[in-house]
């Protein structure tokens, strides 16, 4: 796929970006200017590094790992921290364990995540765009799938490694 089509793809995401910020501006134009006070890569998912695989992108984390810690917070820091690295011990053992009953070399819940993409995936219909390009049409949204650079539009892929609905489409017509 050639630049152009990659830069229009990230032109895509600005634009998008540009008109949610917009929209926030409409409804209170304070919020959006205090927000531009921080660097979209930041707080806003088209801009994240992928580098990082990891989907979670809201504070579900710190809320349960602050419940996870409630009794070890009331304590002096030094047992706090004790009880912490306690905690956090056990867990990798069992999750050591875990991993031990896994059938495969990936995580139950990545395999999960491909089977369930896989079902969006026969839905989404495909056109041919280059050596290793292709545009994957999922409902009313089109989305740029370059096997070679690993990428797709949608950034899942991108985020979480796992391949995304329209990368598995485009590999299935790619056979």
């Amino acid at each position: 796929m050639n630049k152009l089509m990659w830069w229009c793809a990230w032109s895509t995401y600005e634009e998008e970006f540009k008109d949610q910020l917009k929209t926030l501006g409409d409804i209170h134009e304070d919020a959006a200017r205090e927000l531009l006070h921080y660097l979209p890569q930041n707080w806003c998912r088209a801009y994240f590094d992928t580098t990082c695989k990891n989907q979670m992108v809201d504070n579900n984390f710190t809320e349960s790992f602050n419940k996870w810690i409630l009794k070890a917070r009331t304590k002096p820091i030094i047992k706090m921290l004790e009880d912490i690295r306690l905690k956090v011990m056990n867990l990798l053992k069992n999750r050591k364990e875990e991993c031990r009953n896994w059938r495969e070399e990936i995580s139950p819940y990545a395999i999960e995540l491909y089977h369930y993409y896989r079902v969006i995936a026969l839905e989404c219909k495909v056109v041919f765009n280059g050596d290793y390009g292709y545009e994957v049409v999922e409902g009313k949204y089109k989305h740029i799938v370059n096997l070679e650079l690993k990428k797709c539009t949608w950034r899942a892929w991108n985020l979480t490694g796992i391949l995304c609905p329209h990368a598995i489409k485009a590999l299935m017509h790619d056979k």
